[in-house]
């Protein structure tokens, strides 16, 4: 296929700390195959045919994608977004059962493609006069990216309001709409990629707002001569993009530049960052962690509280930590235990599907929220402190998301639990009163301390032994804060350390990063564990 672009330079889009770090709230096993899945089906519900009877996915067999699908909800998850819903929705568990009910065929089907993402999803959505194939990627902690649709290139991660316009279209039209026709139908700020596919005599435009297109306007684009096809999507992230964003640091060093310039804590340089990033005022801002603080606690109360699920391969184990016979014989240190207990608790509820925040992935989602909310809770701090601590590790997430990765699949399990561990011991350290170059120096410390894990779960579970890192990531915060604020060298800064720890993750051999062929994955025990559930 000979596709010609024309025109599309988007600005990008620098990580936000309620998009890529701190999120999605959601539920199911994993937040880069459960989540992502939906975002994944929510994107392309909006451009369906009419009348959709059959949903085909394809994923290649060398991905890892084709071996967990079933373990991680993939499969339930697109169901649930192709029908509209989002990760959080409490009927995920009916999606399959729910689609099957509209009529609508799904069928996975693990194939050979060539692809540089092992995230990858090929689509095809047949309708009873229409067909459309799309491609999309998960990039980690929940993030997604629709990458094509129907051979054209695109670029849509959900967070801008996007029209695809499909013409019967020759080069001199190309012409007329770069000379601004089309663009004066646009009464908003917008961006517009133009691509031309000469075989088919077809031309493909998006156009990329930051607000929906009023009705009259979507009707003056489906009426041009020569449009066959338009599709309006709205954004799937809970921050919106902006056309020409502007942060104002994007390294630790800047950030420390600016508190110390500033007499700023760490927390409110985060407040700055996200409130630039996504244009909204600080107080929206401090607002929205402050209903994500509410939501980790619910979550940990509930997990506290036990949960039960036939479904999974450890119970809820956190309730030993609570039992006073047991606690006797335990090493005496509270607070440790209290973490153990907390971070426990967390995974348990996502095991048994509960709703959870990712922080910042589902695997690891006990790290920083079990981690802070046991140290708060043990010493009673007020939830304004809560607020503060998370947003210093929401902070070094953007970081770690800018510089490195956060999906397992990529960089292993350094690139979740050992992300955790660093962002959770800045949280600590904000958390108790510390300055922002003690919560940078204890993320690199921390960070430091985790290079090379990897995610090798047993049956493909993120249960074990995810649990046992994520607890091992927390106290390792706890240790590493503690350190910096007694004044201990990191010796390396932590925009260093992050590239080095993006470079170690990448190294970690492709049978350990989240696809089953190795480790504790391919043990007997595994085994059996996959044939129970």
């Amino acid at each position: 296929m000979n596709v010609m672009r024309v025109k599309g330079d988007y600005m990008k889009q620098y990580a936000s700390i309620f998009n890529d770090v701190l999120g999605p709230v959601m539920s199911g096993p994993s937040s880069s195959h459960t989540a992502a899945s939906v975002r994944v089906g929510k994107l392309v519900s909006q451009i369906r045919p009419e009348n959709l009877k059959r949903f085909l996915v394809e994923f290649d067999k060398d991905g890892s994608l084709a071996p967990s699908y079933r373990e991680s909800w993939v499969d339930v998850g697109l169901a649930a977004g192709i029908q509209g819903m989002l990760p959080d929705d409490r009927r995920l568990q009916e999606a399959l059962a729910l689609l099957k009910d509209q009529g609508i065929d799904m069928e996975i089907r693990i194939g050979s493609f060539p692809g540089d993402h092992p995230n990858t999803y090929r689509m095809t959505l047949e309708g009873e006069s229409e067909t459309v194939r799309a491609t999309a990627l998960s990039v980690g902690g929940g993030m997604v990216e629709l990458i094509g649709v129907n051979g054209f290139d695109v670029s849509i991660t959900g967070g801008f309001y996007e029209t695809l316009i499909f013409t019967h279209c020759s080069s001199e039209m190309i012409s007329l709409v770069q000379g601004g026709e089309l663009g004066s139908l646009i009464p908003l700020r917008h961006q517009i990629d133009i691509q031309y596919d000469e075989s088919r005599k077809t031309g493909f435009y998006v156009i990329r707002t930051e607000e929906a297109l009023d009705e009259e306007t979507r009707e003056d684009l489906e009426a041009m001569p020569v449009v066959e096809r338009v599709f309006f999507l709205e954004p799937v992230l809970p921050v919106t993009s902006q056309l020409e964003p502007t942060v104002p640091f994007l390294t630790a060093e800047e950030l420390l530049e600016m508190t110390e310039d500033e007499d700023l804590e760490i927390w409110q340089a985060a407040v700055r960052y996200e409130s630039d990033r996504g244009g909204m005022s600080a107080e929206e801002t401090v607002e929205k962690m402050r209903r994500l603080a509410d939501i980790m606690q619910e979550s940990l109360d509930s997990g506290l509280a036990g949960t039960e699920y036939e479904k999974r391969i450890l119970g809820a184990q956190s309730l030993y930590l609570g039992d006073p016979q047991k606690r006797m014989r335990l090493v005496p240190d509270d607070l440790t235990n209290e973490i153990i207990r907390s971070v426990s608790a967390l995974m348990e509820v996502k095991s048994s599907m509960g709703i959870f925040v990712a922080a910042p992935t589902g695997g690891s989602c006990g790290c920083v929220t079990g981690t802070i909310l046991a140290v708060a809770n043990h010493l009673k701090l007020p939830r304004e402190q809560v607020i503060k601590a998370l947003f210093a590790a929401g902070i070094i997430g953007v970081f770690l998301a800018e510089r490195a990765t956060f999906a397992a699949e990529l960089a292993g399990c350094q690139a979740e639990c050992g992300s955790g561990s660093g962002m959770a011991a800045a949280g600590l350290v904000q958390l108790m009163g510390g300055t922002a170059e003690e919560a940078c120096n204890a993320a690199s410390m921390a960070l430091q301390n985790v290079f090379g894990l990897t995610c090798d779960p047993v049956a493909m579970g993120v249960e074990a032994p995810c649990l046992g890192k994520n607890v091992m990531s927390g106290v390792n915060a706890l240790t590493c804060a503690n350190m910096a604020m007694a004044g201990f060298d990191p010796v390396v800064p932590l925009d260093q350390t992050i590239d080095a720890f993006n470079e170690v993750g990448r190294m970690i051999p492709v049978e350990l990063r989240y696809t089953g062929l190795a480790g504790l994955t391919c043990t007997q025990a595994s085994r059996e564990a996959e044939k129970k559930l």
